[in-house]
């Protein structure tokens, strides 16, 4: 490996070494993917002549984007005043909940576009099952 990534997989590394670094890592990525499931439904709905191209549209799922930004943001300093690292943990969940989200909803743009995504599907799947399956075995 060139001593760029190197240096950018250590830097990764090093920032989330913490509870509070995992959670904002984990926001940054699903802000990433906020970024590539508007630019892919915007790719699918130009591809494919079964998705009406609409502006609109666009334009609402940018502002639902950027609200969703919004209230998880907010939720870090709700997340500080919960005890112990409860509310880190929380905060991860539901930051690992969108993320499984976009993921999804990107998977679903790339069937749109006519690209084969079954290993990426069967990935989702068995997540969500064993998501399911731990959700099962808490109550």
């Amino acid at each position: 490996m060139n001593e760029t990534a190197i240096f950018l997989f250590d830097s990764l590394h090093h920032a989330s070494d913490t509870l509070e670094g995992k959670a904002i890592y984990v926001l940054t990525i699903v802000c990433v993917l906020m970024i590539v499931d508007f630019l892919t439904g915007t790719a699918a709905a130009w591809l494919n002549t079964d998705i009406k191209f609409n502006s609109q549209a666009g334009i609402n799922g940018i502002l639902r984007k950027v609200v969703s930004i919004i209230a998880l943001v907010v939720c870090i300093p709700i997340a500080a005043i919960l005890p112990d690292d409860l509310g880190l943990y929380t905060l991860l969940a539901l930051y690992m909940g969108y993320l499984l989200m976009e993921f999804t909803s990107i998977v679903e743009n790339l069937e749109k576009m006519g690209i084969p995504i079954t290993p990426l599907q069967s990935f989702i799947q068995n997540v969500k099952k064993d998501l399911n399956d731990d959700n099962k075995k808490g109550e």
